[in-house]
């Protein structure tokens, strides 16, 4: 595989290429950017063409024997890192001190086998303080022949200090028609080409969710949602007990149910402003949409958004899930 072959994010690839070309490469590399929208896979291309054997215009063969074995992650100057857990009991996984510092003995020694150590830290916002200052070191005075590769979905949440000292990328979600191509080329040409149209529609341009099942399952509340937060007010407070009684018992992730949310609003607020059904998320319920739309202010579309980004945050924190669906729906009614 070569670059051509990852989908979409012809920006980064672009960036990646004139620095290869003309052997100006930075010693760190920031790849940020949604989730499963390509940004480890460019990575690993990336590796491969700095100690590919047989390289192809700044792309890697993807067949020397350099190549297959960072595919398979045994090359000796090739090293991926991610967040691990304590214990399988854990609720989060992230990436310690005593990983970074195995990862800087490493690098602290010149290429075995190939032209150049590459070291990829993926999710590297979940990096604690001690990893993080540690790891600070490193990219300060990085070991020669040596590029490191940081992943994020979350910029927001790196310390400015780590951002600066990187070169950034950031990578945008996938256009439809490569997702579609995706859901073809992993054997989804099988489904229903409504099933297909449903999910690329709704992908938001990342891999993951157009075959994520959970996301076409929690399709079915959309209507639902939207009748919602179409009637929600002060003189339907049974709507919103129900409705968050029935959420918080109920069998669907709540991070799924707010991510639908989130999408419903972000359709009404795009509707709201004049934009291109074209470019709606649940654009196969546009008649549904649109009279919801008409009813609502943009103010109030937008404090409404603000009140489910408050309760995804109040759950992540081991809020009560019932009392804080409730909480946002009268966040609702007051925006209403």
């Amino acid at each position: 595989m070569s670059f051509t072959n990852v989908l979409g994010q012809g920006q980064a690839k672009h960036i990646i290429s004139q620095a290869l070309s003309h052997s100006r490469l930075s010693h760190a590399y920031l790849f940020y950017g949604p989730e499963s929208i390509g940004k480890k896979l460019l990575a690993v291309e990336f590796a491969k063409a700095l100690n590919c054997l047989s390289p192809e215009t700044d792309n890697a063969c993807g067949t020397c024997d350099s190549c297959r074995k960072i595919d398979d992650r045994i090359h000796p100057d090739f090293f991926f890192l991610e967040p691990t857990k304590s214990t399988p009991a854990a609720r989060e996984a992230y990436i310690k001190i005593d990983a970074i510092r195995e990862l800087q003995k490493k690098l602290g020694f010149l290429p075995y086998q190939g032209k150049t150590k590459v070291a990829i830290i993926d999710q590297v916002e979940k990096m604690n303080a001690q990893a993080c200052n540690a790891f600070l070191k490193t990219l300060e005075e990085p070991p020669s022949s040596t590029v490191l590769i940081l992943i994020t979905s979350n910029i927001y949440q790196l310390l400015p200090t780590l951002i600066s000292r990187c070169q950034g990328i950031k990578f945008n979600p996938l256009p439809p028609e490569a997702i579609r191509e995706i859901l073809q080329s992993t054997g989804e040409e099988t489904l229903d080409p409504t099933e297909v149209d449903l999910r690329v529609g709704r992908s938001k341009g990342q891999v993951a969710r157009a075959l994520s099942d959970e996301a076409t399952e929690t399709a079915s509340y959309r209507s639902e949602m939207i009748g919602l937060i179409g009637q929600v007010s002060f003189k339907r407070m049974d709507l919103l007990f129900q409705w968050s009684k029935t959420m918080a018992k109920g069998g669907q992730p709540l991070s799924q149910i707010l991510e639908e949310m989130l999408g419903l609003l972000r359709d009404l607020t795009f509707i709201k402003s004049g934009g291109s059904p074209d470019q709606l998320f649940n654009r196969d319920l546009m008649s549904e949409l649109e009279p919801v739309a008409r009813k609502k202010s943009l103010s109030h579309l937008l404090k409404m958004t603000e009140a489910v980004n408050q309760t995804q945050y109040a759950l992540s924190g081991n809020a009560n899930a019932q009392l804080a669906l409730e909480t946002m729906l009268l966040d609702f009614c007051e925006a209403a």
